[in-house]
């Protein structure tokens, strides 16, 4: 259980020049514990963008942007993302940044380079790579030759990072695969979320499978040979790309998508959650929904998609 000190939260507000209204609840705490209107607790910390409060919690803190009238502590402001502004708070008292430490059991090539300040957790394998500062690498994870990871990166426990893929032709015959060897490498870029038991596989020949910087990809995901994915770019959970495929920037992946190789989306698509992809997008901020996969246009201002920078 995690708690923050009202004081705590309201120096924060002064020190970010963010201004509020503090409304004094019928039963106002010093400590309130961090909590989600999806399992709300009596005493809990939480933010709200709606008009209408009816969740039941008593004694409790809400970060709101009008008067709520409900009977809880209030800290209402105005003109700010309540979202954003409570993400950071808990940010900042709660990081989540690299220990700097490399736990005795984990194996390192002689050749690998390591940057400052970064974790590396037990039973790890390292190989002849590239690792930034402040990275953190979980338990149980495998980082194979020729792959480069970016500062600020995160890859939690089990994944596994530049493993091969399997591509083959027929022999003369017919009468056995040859497998073609898989000589490129992983490149991730700075300031990335690896959930749990990723797998990014290599690229094939003297390609390279790319995710850019600041994207993030849920638990069980898995990438394909030469895949590329932009920046900013979000995927849910256990999506599956083939080989050579390309995921534009800003673009967000429903859970259990699958695409097909070598399919290529612009930026800003929203890929629906089980949605089979086999064909390219038109343009940019298209969404695609369904198996196979049918493309529609976004709808403005959609919730979640950010606008893209110049």
């Amino acid at each position: 259980m995690k708690k923050l000190c009202l004081k705590d939260i309201l120096d924060y507000l002064k020190q970010e020049q963010i201004a509020y209204n503090f409304q004094e609840g019928e039963s106002s705490g010093e400590f309130y514990e961090l909590a989600s209107l999806f399992a709300p607790v009596n005493g809990g910390f939480y933010f709200f963008t709606g008009r209408e409060f009816h969740f039941p919690v008593e004694k409790s803190l809400v970060l709101c942007s009008q008067h709520l009238n409900s009977g809880n502590s209030e800290i209402i402001v105005k003109d700010v993302d309540i979202q954003l502004v409570y993400y950071r708070l808990l940010s900042h008292f709660f990081p989540e940044t690299s220990t700097g430490e490399i736990h005795q059991w984990v194996e390192i090539h002689p050749e690998a380079k390591i940057g400052q300040n970064v974790q590396i957790d037990a039973f790890c394998v390292i190989g002849k790579c590239e690792i930034g500062d402040d990275v953190v690498i979980g338990s149980h994870t495998k980082i194979y030759d020729g792959t480069i990871i970016g500062r600020r990166t995160i890859i939690e426990s089990g994944s596994v990072i530049g493993t091969r893929g399997i591509a083959w032709t027929w022999n003369e015959d017919q009468s056995e695969k040859v497998l073609q060897p898989q000589l490129g490498g992983v490149k991730i870029g700075k300031g990335c979320v690896l959930s749990a038991q990723t797998v990014i596989v290599r690229g094939s020949i003297n390609e390279n499978t790319v995710i850019g910087d600041h994207s993030y990809l849920a638990a069980g995901c898995r990438l394909g040979h030469g895949t590329v994915i932009g920046d900013y770019v979000h995927m849910a959970n256990a999506i599956i790309t083939g080989g050579n495929t390309q995921i534009g920037n800003y673009s967000f992946i429903g859970s259990g998508a699958v695409f097909r190789p070598k399919v290529k989306l612009d930026e800003n698509t929203i890929v629906g959650a089980g949605s089979v992809v086999v064909k390219n997008t038109s343009q940019s901020g298209m969404t695609l929904m369904g198996v196979p996969a049918k493309e529609t246009e976004t709808k403005d201002e959609l919730s979640g998609m950010p606008k893209p920078k110049k």
